[in-house]
């Protein structure tokens, strides 16, 4: 090979191992049968021996017990120490769980306030607003927000067309079964993503409709049973979050207010593994865990082993398995039982969730420690040793030998000891002899490039220079040369080598010299090699990683700053630079204090809440470098550095512009109440002086009436002596009409008194009006016989007086047109309604009827349906009713059919409503 101080072929200094060259372990007994006999040979006295024995017996018994008792210690403690360090790794999962199924929750109630703007949503306004949310970005387990809405069957058809004409074409309802109302998703964005969800039918499916409707009636967000999303094209279990939203304003608290007041249900669909994902990689592999829709079974320690789990019990996500359902269900009976396991409930959104979390085969590999065995073996060999002293020490020279023999036995051990480490290891080992060349390798060694010994056979340094990256050479020989010169103390390098299959393979070489000549050269130098492919390769990607990571960092739109647990700043992307108008090292020198504004105490808050929660989203105005102001949304997540320190990262977004809209918004706002308070001080001036007129038109027409009264009584009796028959005639039409004017005039007043009388909130018994009504009409009409029943009971809340004229008016309109009845009656009750709809109160006659076609004419001022030859009155008696109970905010409608008899209704407000609309009109 020649002299190795002048040229080192790269890459033929892997030898064989020194141990391998050492031959192969061959056990050696301590008592051979010769050495037994002449120690028995030796031995004067058999009680000599006894007494020997004996007393290294108890000594190695004590020996034994005080080691068996270490090993019981050190096994539980190294147990106990295992099992906190798993239920710490369960708490943060639990933890981490917790926090991924509340961020569905905080997106809808965020999409939420977009209704609480706006009395009506259109489907540009949803889609604006979605984009804002940048839903990828804060939120990138989610799929998307959904608005779903509640449709009658039968108004499904317009419902459609009504889709179709607000900029949805193509819309359509997916549906099945018969079900009377429908869960209809009618906006869902990002829309291109999830096109097949829209139009789809959430009640169709009894878990999602059961979400929604729970989410209805108690007017919380709420969490679904497991679904499969329909735009999935595999089986992977998932939740619908929801959140109900009701009218503007509406502020409902009975199921039935609810129902009433909803305008739709935002909706969220997520897959379970996306949610988790994070979580997953959060735990490092040590723990895994799964999700279940429900409660687990009674299946004590095997629960991990795939026991039974209760019939409301539905698996959503194993970390430890496939996605897919069919794979996650099948999964259950197959796994191992694990070292350690805790289940814990979860309540979200209204729902029962169970999760168990088990320990893995990693963190068990790493929990499980060898120290009780070693101490077991190490206590062992301890006592034996102090038991054969003694023996020895008893025993004289054939104790000496023995221990001679034990000594040879323990180097051979030791041999084979290091032997079994070199194999543990998975290193090839290599011996060569440098001044010869002679080199030998182990199978291990050429296993590495996928070779055996005779695949590699004739081993020499050429040979596997040859198999040597080109690349590698040089430095590989200057690391051998400066070792075998003396400048290194150990011989280190990595090297490629061309695998048998033609991949490269990257090994880790150390060696060192061990014999040296007299004269100072190298004589014998051994050393091993292992494969560190898989370390390299996983240092390439991390590499890759944290580029990516910084190419994403520096291309954001966001500032993103990096800042230190004393507010020094570590790092300023390029857009947090343009925002503050200032280069990445002004903003180091300033820091965090130095670039928020001293006189917002905003930013004090928002650090104790990232301190306490380890993150923080809120507003603080910063300072750019010019010393303008701006107003800027911050965004702050803490994490922990190399040495264990909690740094933070915080995103930033200018809202100035938001901001200044927002403000003109409410200048509007303010503007437009103004005007309305304008506007209404004006109707209100018109209104009055309405009144007034309609009130100087009723005196004004009742002076000259009682005139023209007057002076036709006059002529009555001036002309009464000649009683010619026309004139008395005239005379009755003059007269008739003056009381028809005067009557008039006085509906009129009424009217005119209705519009200015304040109501009067107070107990009104109905029934005792009514029969006083009834019987004030006999005493005026003695000679008619008719039959009237007024329930009793009959209670109101309003204004007496008015409530009095009401009555006044319906009954005497029944006393009035039973007048030509052979056998009249007049019932006065009221109607048996449900506890939500308002007391309906009636009046019915068995009289002269009308046709319901001219029923629109009842209730205006003037409106007769009869001649006044047929029946007397003004014809304003109905429209001073209509008016009084409008002013109750009640509503008043008539039934009947000509020469059967009419029924007037009037519905009054509950007594809570009632007392509301009278305190409001006061």
């Amino acid at each position: 090979m020649g002299n190795p101080s002048q040229n080192f072929p790269a890459g033929a200094y892997w030898n064989a191992s020194l141990i391998h060259s050492a031959g192969p372990f061959n056990p050696v007994k301590i008592y051979s049968p010769s050495f037994s006999r002449q120690g028995r040979q030796k031995n004067d006295s058999g009680s000599s021996l006894r007494a020997n024995v004996l007393l290294t017996a108890g000594v190695l018994i004590i020996g034994l017990g005080l080691t068996a008792g270490s090993v019981v210690w050190l096994r539980d403690d190294l147990h106990a120490k295992a099992e906190g360090q798993f239920k710490r790794q369960a708490e943060a999962i639990d933890e981490s769980i917790r926090e991924r199924l509340k961020l569905p929750f905080l997106l809808l109630k965020g999409a939420a306030g977009v209704y609480a703007a706006s009395q009506q949503v259109e489907r540009h306004e949803f889609r604006a607003y979605m984009e804002s949310s940048q839903i990828a970005l804060e939120y990138p387990s989610l799929r998307g927000v959904g608005m779903v809405e509640r449709v009658s069957r039968e108004d499904l058809d317009e419902f459609v067309a009504q889709q179709r004409e607000q900029g949805s074409p193509g819309f359509a309802v997916k549906t099945k079964g018969s079900l009377p109302e429908l869960f209809i998703i009618r906006f869902i964005e990002p829309l291109m993503s999830y096109m097949p969800a829209l139009g789809f039918d959430l009640g169709a499916e009894p878990v999602r409709r059961e979400a929604v409707e729970r989410a209805i009636d108690s007017g919380q967000s709420t969490l679904s049973g497991r679904i499969y999303l329909v735009e999935e094209s595999g089986k992977r279990p998932g939740f619908l979050f929801t959140f109900p939203v009701y009218r503007n304003g509406a502020n409902p608290v009975t199921t039935a207010q609810r129902r009433e007041a909803l305008t739709g249900v935002l909706v969220t669909p997520a897959v379970a593994d996306e949610i988790m994902a994070a979580t997953v990689v959060a735990a490092q592999g040590q723990a895994a865990f799964a999700l279940y829709d429900g409660g687990l079974a009674q299946a004590g320690a095997g629960a991990a082993a795939g026991s039974d789990l209760a019939a409301s019990a539905q698996l959503l996500f194993d970390s430890s398995n496939a996605s897919d359902g069919e794979a996650l269900e099948a999964s259950r009976a197959t796994r191992a039982a694990p070292m350690f396991e805790l289940n814990q409930p979860i309540s979200m959104g209204g729902r029962a969730l169970m999760l168990r979390i088990f320990s893995t085969k990693k963190f068990e590999a790493s929990a499980s420690n060898l120290a009780p065995l070693w101490l077991g073996l190490s206590g062992g060999v301890l006592s034996g040793a102090l038991a054969w002293v003694v023996w020895l020490l008893a025993s004289g020279r054939a104790n000496a030998m023995r221990l001679a023999e034990r000594m040879t036995l323990d180097l051979a051990s030791e041999r084979q000891r290091l032997a079994d480490i070199v194999e543990g290891t998975n290193a090839g080992s290599w011996v060569w002899q440098v001044q010869t060349g002679e080199l030998s390798l182990d199978e291990r060694w050429a296993a590495l490039l996928g070779y055996d010994l005779q695949g590699l056979a004739p081993a020499s340094m050429e040979s596997l220079g040859q198999r040597m990256h080109p690349d590698d050479t040089a430095v590989t020989t200057a690391a051998l040369k400066a070792h075998l010169r003396g400048q290194s103390e150990h011989f280190e390098c990595e090297v490629r080598m061309r695998h048998r299959d033609g991949r490269w393979v990257c090994l880790l070489g150390r060696g060192k010299v061990s014999v040296w000549s007299a004269d100072g050269k190298p004589q014998l130098m051994s050393g091993i090699h292992m494969d560190i492919s898989e370390k390299q390769a996983a240092q390439m990607a991390l590499r890759i990683s944290e580029e990516n990571f910084r190419h994403l960092f520096d291309s954001s739109l966001h500032g993103i700053l990096q800042a230190m647990p004393d507010g020094a700043i570590q790092y300023a992307n390029p857009a947090a630079c343009r925002l503050f108008g200032l280069t990445q090292d002004e903003i180091r020198q300033r820091g965090r204090a130095g670039l928020v504004d001293p006189d917002d105490t905003r930013g004090h808050i928002f650090l104790a809440q990232a301190r306490m929660s380890g993150e923080s989203r809120g507003e603080v105005t910063m300072r750019r470098g010019d010393g303008s102001h701006f107003e800027c949304e911050l965004s702050l997540t803490s994490y922990l550095n190399q040495r264990g320190e909690a740094c933070s990262n915080i995103f930033l977004r200018d809202v100035t512009k938001r901001k200044l809209a927002e403000a003109e918004i409410s200048a509007l706002n303010k503007s437009l109440e103004d005007k309305v308070r304008q506007r209404t001080s004006q109707l209100e001036a018109a209104n009055k002086e309405l009144e007034a007129f309609s009130y100087s038109v009723a005196h004004d027409l009742r002076s000259p009436l009682s005139s023209i009264d007057g002076f036709s009584h006059l002529l009555e009796k001036s002309v009464a002596a000649q009683k010619p028959e026309r004139a008395s005639h005239y005379k009755r039409r003059i007269r008739a009409g003056v009381r028809q004017m005067g009557e008039l005039t006085d509906g009129l007043l009424r009217l005119a008194h209705i519009s200015r009388t304040s109501l009067k909130a107070e107990s009104v018994n109905l029934t005792s009006i009514a029969e006083r009504v009834l019987e004030a009409c006999q005493e005026r009409e003695p000679g008619r016989s008719v039959k009237w029943h007024v329930a009793q009971g009959l209670l109101a809340v309003g204004d007496t007086e008015l409530l009095r004229q009401v009555m006044e008016n319906l009954i005497g309109n029944a006393w009035k047109f039973t007048a030509k009845a052979a056998m009249p009656e007049i019932r006065v009750g009221q109607l048996q309604v449900s506890g939500d709809e308002q007391p309906t109160y009636f009046v019915r006659d068995n009289g002269a009827g009308f046709d319901m076609s001219y029923v629109g004419k009842l209730f205006g001022t003037f409106q007769r349906l009869h001649s006044p030859e047929e029946f007397s009155g003004s014809g304003i008696g109905l429209a001073t009713s209509q008016r009084i109970i409008l002013r109750h905010g009640g509503r008043i409608w008539a039934e009947g059919a000509v020469g059967q008899g009419a029924t007037f209704f009037f519905a009054l407000p509950a007594c809570a409503e009632r007392q509301a609309v009278l305190e409001a009109e006061q």
